[in-house]
């Protein structure tokens, strides 16, 4: 295989996975009725802890930066979530969901259940395996690069 076709094949495969992730969000905005499957996502990423913080947040969600910050703000004026100062670092804010955000929450997922997108994990299980491998494998060459280091190729 010659340079420019292991690149190509790169470009390709980063547009498939891309596009899956699109298609994936728009499959579950037309079951959740709602105008953006963001606020899904942000519900799902807090799950019922103590909170997280936005960079914690971003890492979680296909969010980021101004677009994450916007949303919050957004979910904080509809009481979906609420902004507290950690305890253990008051330079650190945790958004965590409020009552009615796990109210929101739990309606959305009966919204997809009985869906086929619901049985995709479950019936997919060498899929989701292959995509925990391949997140593995690019958190590594991240680590890789960052670092300056070299992979072996061999």
């Amino acid at each position: 295989m010659d340079g420019s076709s292991a690149e190509d094949a790169l470009e390709d495969f980063a547009r498939l996975l891309r596009r899956a992730s699109q298609r994936l969000d728009e499959a579950i905005t037309a079951r959740l009725g709602e105008p953006t499957v963001a606020r899904w996502h942000v519900l799902a990423a807090l799950g019922g802890g103590t909170g997280l913080s936005m960079s914690e947040l971003a890492e979680l969600t296909p969010l980021t930066g101004a677009s994450l910050t916007r949303l919050i703000d957004a979910m904080v004026s509809d009481n979906l979530v609420h902004r507290k100062v950690d305890p253990l670092d008051r330079r650190r804010v945790l958004v965590s969901r409020t009552r009615r955000g796990t109210l929101a929450y739990q309606k959305m997922r009966r919204s997809l259940e009985g869906s086929a997108l619901e049985t995709i994990p479950a019936a997919r299980p060498q899929l989701i395996g292959e995509l925990t491998t391949l997140l593995d494998f690019l958190g590594a060459e991240h680590s890789t690069a960052a670092t300056g280091a070299t992979r072996p190729t061999g």
